[in-house]
C-alpha cells in the first residue's frame, strides 16, 4: 500500500500524528476529532512504510467493543492480522502461553464477575455495612489490585493516601483477604488477576521478558 493514500484525507495534525511512527508518543485528543482514525491510519502507515512488522504490533484499548472496531478498520486498510485487543485479552493472552513455565498447576478459570464471592462477605459485615452496595466493594478491590497491592498494602496505602474505603478500613481489609482467600479456593482469578499475574512474570521472569520483547516490539495504546 502507498503510504500517502493513508494520509491524504487528514488534516495537519492528524497527518503529523499518523506519520510520528517511531519512539514514544502522546497523542491527545477528545471526542469527535477522529481518534479512531488516527490510531488506525497510524499503525497501518508504521506498518507500510517498513517501521514495524505487523506481526510485532499489539493494539490495546480498553473495551472489546472499541477492540473489534480497532480490526475492522486495520482489516479494512489492508491489515488484518495486526492484533488489537482490550488490555485484560492481551495479557490473559499472555498468561496462557506463558503459563507451563510458570506453574505446575492448572490456569485458574477466569470469574465472570466478583459478585459470587463478594456477596457471603458482604453479608457478614457488621451493623448497617452489610448494605454497603456490592458495586462499591467491588469497585475498592479493583482500585486496590491495580496499584498492585495486597490486603495488606491496602492497609497501609488507605492511612498513607487518605484514602475513605467504602466501609471502614480494618473492615474492609479483612474482606478483600477473605475475599483472596475464597477466590483461591474456587480456582479462580479475576479481570484485575490476569494483569497483576502477567506484569509479575515480567518483571521476574528474564526470558519470559525477552521472549515477550521479542515478539512485540511497536504498541498503540488508546486510553
Amino acid at each position: 500500500m502507498n503510504p500517502k493514500r493513508l494520509t491524504h484525507d487528514l488534516n495537519p495534525e492528524q497527518r503529523a500524528a499518523v506519520e510520528a511512527c517511531s519512539g514514544p508518543v502522546c497523542i491527545l485528543a477528545g471526542a469527535g476529532t477522529g481518534k479512531t482514525r488516527v490510531i488506525s491510519r497510524r499503525v497501518a502507515y508504521a506498518i507500510a512504510t517498513g517501521a514495524v512488522d505487523p506481526r510485532h504490533v499489539l493494539v490495546v484499548t480498553f473495551t472489546e467493543k472499541a477492540a473489534g472496531e480497532m480490526r475492522e478498520r486495520l482489516a479494512g486498510l489492508g491489515f488484518p492480522g495486526v492484533q488489537a485487543q482490550t488490555f485484560h485479552a492481551a495479557a490473559f493472552r499472555q498468561l496462557r502461553y506463558f503459563w507451563p513455565r510458570l506453574s505446575q498447576e492448572p490456569l485458574p478459570e477466569v470469574a465472570d464477575s466478583k459478585a459470587v464471592l463478594l456477596v457471603p462477605l458482604q453479608r457478614s459485615l457488621p451493623g448497617g455495612y452489610k448494605f454497603t452496595a456490592l458495586k462499591d466493594l467491588a469497585d475498592e478491590i479493583e482500585w486496590a489490585k491495580a496499584r498492585r497491592l495486597d490486603p495488606d498494602g491496602y492497609a497501609a496505602a488507605v492511612v498513607r493516601l487518605g484514602r475513605t474505603p467504602p466501609v471502614p478500613a480494618d473492615l474492609f481489609t479483612g474482606l478483600f483477604r477473605h475475599y483472596e482467600w475464597a477466590k483461591e479456593r474456587a480456582g479462580r482469578i479475576d479481570f484485575e488477576d490476569m494483569l497483576v499475574r502477567m506484569l509479575d512474570a515480567l518483571e521476574r521472569r528474564e526470558d519470559i521478558a525477552e521472549e515477550f520483547r521479542g515478539q512485540y516490539r511497536w504498541f498503540s495504546v488508546d486510553e
